[in-house]
């Protein structure tokens, strides 16, 4: 299988294990007045978020020619590019095995929500654009169309803007084009979308087939995400990190790809040409 199909597959299960995405799906399916449609409104922003950040992995793709069939040299926009992506998974990746080896909770405490930089930008925000952010306000009670809207909005900024997940996209979109192949390339980009949205979609199916099934079911996914989800993805996110950084290194200007020695040519062996036996003069 070509190594970049597992590359996707990793960065797809990455997102897959990412606790943010399905906690905030199911408790918009734990809505009291309508848990199916605001849930199906956040696995649809997810789906646009997943888009958006990919086609940002395409462009980084085509600003630096690494495409495929494009045979060039290493450049230092190449480099930068490759460098900046396995940066951000490595700081994503060791920042899931931080928190799984000391078993952080997944949601922050109010002291710890108060002194993150989310907490000040949007503080900073609902200075400047109050009537903006009365839209956005929770403990405001405003129609099923606006908060619908509202949850699809917040489904587009988990797949589309989230710090840690918003790298693991592009770096999917990003590599997904170093596949020659064209039909392999969207096969790959499928693969990835198809895995990757399974945290996103799946509060909504889960509301549609057992309606009421999800409030139950929070409690356990996050024990199990605070468990085992976020050690396996930072595995595989540190996986992908040092293969995009080994490709970083490769396309660094000057550098000369290692050669491999030839196999020495086989080269048949010459006839040789017998001289007639000495035919013995008559006596």
């Amino acid at each position: 299988m070509n190594n970049y199909y597992a590359i996707l597959a990793s960065l797809g299960v990455a997102v897959l294990l990412s606790p943010e995405i399905t906690v905030l799906g199911l408790i918009a399916a734990s809505d009291q007045k309508r848990p199916r449609t605001f849930a199906w409104a956040f696995g649809i922003g997810t789906i646009v978020g997943l888009a958006f950040a990919l086609v940002i992995g395409f462009l980084l793709a085509q600003t630096h020619g690494s495409m495929p069939e494009e045979h060039h040299q290493g450049t230092w926009v190449g480099f930068t590019v490759r460098a900046t992506i396995a940066s951000a998974l490595f700081v994503v990746g060791m920042y899931r095995l931080v928190n799984a080896i000391r078993n952080a909770p997944i949601e922050k405490t109010p002291e710890q929500e108060e002194r993150s930089l989310k907490h000040r930008l949007v503080h900073w925000f609902k200075s400047k654009f109050p009537a903006i952010t009365k839209r956005f306000d929770g403990s405001i009670d405003v129609s099923t169309t606006e908060r619908a809207i509202r949850w699809g909005l917040l489904g587009f900024a988990c797949d589309g803007l989230h710090p840690k997940i918003f790298p693991i996209v592009t770096a999917a979109g990003h590599e997904a084009l170093q596949v020659a192949e064209s039909s392999e390339r969207v096969i790959g980009i499928v693969m990835f979308a198809v895995i990757a949205l399974i945290p996103g979609l799946i509060p909504a199916v889960v509301e549609t087939v057992h309606p009421g099934v999800s409030a139950r079911i929070k409690e356990a996914f996050e024990s199990f995400m605070k468990r085992y989800g976020r050690l396996i993805s930072a595995a595989f996110i540190l996986a992908v990190a040092a293969f995009v950084g080994n490709n970083a290194r490769n396309d660094m200007p000057g550098r000369e790809p290692a050669e491999v020695p030839a196999a020495p040519a086989v080269v048949a062996p010459a006839a040789v040409e017998k001289s007639p036996a000495a035919i013995p003069a008559p006596q």
